[in-house]
């Protein structure tokens, strides 16, 4: 399916001329006609205060900005609609420090109409979501979840869609998240929620909608617009096709502005994350003719001119106080700047110090793991926001005991991803393993020469405890199928720990500070049939 996409970031200093037309376009709605404005924020992460630095810019995003251009928006339309399409506060510091609630007081303050949850929604679990929700009265709004006994309930009031009425025109919001969530969470995160596909989420709700007669119909969804199509976590491009009823379809998760996309003539519209960018959107709506006679898309750029508003500030101000304490607390010293690439492949100084932090906090003879950004950490002072910005998921360490075929076998899988002239980010290093990799061998042959390097090998048939991340452990959203297969046989005994990865590197900086870690060898490159090594190999391996 073709979209024409307008991409846009427009400067705040622009806000005053699109809010004087704004108000000339009121001015032009015809006697009876209705202009419905919608506010749409996406993917914040937690995000109160303002991003240090993405995408060129600095200081700009967050809660504390977006209330500026909120408030001066409920200025002119007090009846507009304000909704978030997911991933609202798992991500920040603010946010971890209180277990979400600082969110939840900011969206309680700027009333907003309907949460859409996202996938790290459930990061923290279900009963965490469940009190994050209790702490509101705003509808949370998913077709898809359900639960599997059905009298396990839903995080908070969950409901598959809701009506408003804005001066007479009944709006419906229906509520997507992305079904792929089992295939990121564990199921001890989960509990019996159940995520169905969109289209049979959509073919058993619509019915209902359409006997509420509303006059506008608008989807958000947890789920983004791809350019090369559908994935089993974003089916938007089907939901179009088989619902061209929808007015206008708003997205979320994959972090990208899509100001104004037609899809099967269907309005898309997807504003970036971080509360750096939010969408406006008006609809001009005829109750005579009861149609739409227009609509138009901006996407809003929030960046460091706009204010951050004192009113939302000072009521927040505890929880900000203790986020800033955490943030700039001292954990330790890096001797020399640890990187997230290196000549070998999937291996890197940050690599070498997440794997080390976890071997240790849990304890494990090989860790599975990769970099999770490509930021660095600098020479210097290491503080707690240092360790965010290489660590920004809530991901919990489990431990399978395996053989070492076994470990082949997950080694094959991960192969996948290693490219000629590098690997691509989903390829993970080792710790603890140096094995020999030919990329051109038939698949399931691959991998070979395994060699464990801080133990002897195991006596036949024996195992060894190796550690992964819970995301890989519930196959990394179907990348490493053969992975969750594995460690979920009764013989591999999986260990599934409460250790987080964040406090694993925590703990391991303070206790072998100063850092000076060393990318270490882990997939050696092989070519032709017997494996043998060149010159021109050694130079080759490893680059990105």
């Amino acid at each position: 399916m073709k979209a024409t996409i307008r991409r846009r970031a427009k400067p705040a200093k622009l806000l005053l001329l699109a809010l004087v037309g704004f108000c000339l376009a009121l001015g032009s709605v015809g006697a009876g006609d209705v202009a419905v404005t919608v506010l749409y924020t996406a993917d914040v992460h937690g995000s109160i205060l303002p991003i240090e630095y993405y995408e060129g810019m600095e200081h700009a995003g967050g809660l504390l900005r977006c209330a500026t251009v909120i408030r001066r928006e409920r200025e002119l339309d007090p009846e507009l609609l304000l909704l978030d399409g997911g991933d609202l506060f798992q991500g920040s510091i603010e946010s971890y420090q209180t277990r979400g609630q600082i969110v939840i007081q900011a969206v309680n303050a700027l009333r907003y109409d309907a949460l859409i949850p996202g996938n790290h929604e459930f990061d923290w679990g279900v009963a965490n979501l469940r009190a994050f929700y209790a702490g509101t009265t705003i509808p949370v709004v998913a077709a898809n979840i359900g639960a599997d006994p059905p009298e396990s309930r839903p995080p908070g009031k969950c409901v598959p869609f809701i009506v408003k009425t804005v001066r007479g025109v009944r709006v419906a919001i229906v509520g997507l998240t992305t079904p792929h969530i089992p295939r990121w969470s564990r199921p001890r995160l989960l509990g019996a929620l159940t995520f169905q596909r969109s289209l049979e989420a959509l073919q058993r709700v619509m019915p209902e909608v359409r006997q509420r007669k509303p006059d506008i119909l608008i989807l958000a969804a947890h789920q983004g617009f791809r350019d090369y199509g559908d994935d089993t976590a974003n089916e938007i491009n089907a939901i179009a096709r088989s619902f061209p009823e929808f007015d206008l379809i708003l997205g979320a998760h994959t972090h990208r502005n899509v100001e104004t996309a037609e899809l099967n003539g269907v309005l898309y519209s997807q504003p970036g994350p971080y509360g750096i960018w939010f969408d406006k959107i008006r609809l001009v709506y005829d109750p005579q003719a009861r149609r739409i006679l227009s609509k138009q898309c901006e996407i809003i750029t929030v960046d460091a001119s706009f204010k951050q508003d004192a009113e939302l500030k000072k009521l927040l101000a505890a929880g900000l106080e203790e986020a800033e304490d955490m943030a700039e607390e001292d954990v330790g010293w890096a001797d020399e700047k640890q990187t997230p690439t290196s000549e070998f492949p999937g291996q890197s100084s940050i690599q070498t110090l997440i794997a080390k932090s976890i071997a240790e906090a849990v304890p494990a003879d090989v860790v599975f793991h990769g970099a999770l950004t490509q930021a660095d950490l600098r020479k210097g002072p290491i503080r707690v926001k240092d360790i965010w910005r290489i660590v920004p998921y809530e991901n919990s360490i489990g431990v399978a005991h395996l053989t070492l075929d076994e470990l082949r076998q997950i080694l094959e899988e991960n192969s996948a991803f290693y490219k000629s002239r590098g690997e691509t980010r989903d390829f993970r290093g080792v710790h603890g393993l140096t094995y020999a990799l030919n990329p051109k061998a038939p698949a399931g042959s691959k991998v070979s020469r395994l060699v464990l390097t801080h133990r002897p090998p195991p006596k036949e048939g024996g195992r060894i405890r190796v550690a992964f991340n819970s995301f890989d452990l519930a196959s990394a959203g179907d990348r490493l199928k053969r992975l969750r297969a594995i460690v979920e046989t009764p013989e591999a005994r999986l260990e599934e720990t409460d250790v987080d990865t964040r406090s694993a590197v925590k703990a391991y900086i303070e206790a072998h500070s100063p850092v000076r870690e060393e990318p270490q060898e882990g997939a050696v490159i092989v070519r032709g049939k017997k494996g043998k090594r060149s010159k021109a190999d050694d130079e080759t391996a490893g680059e990105r």
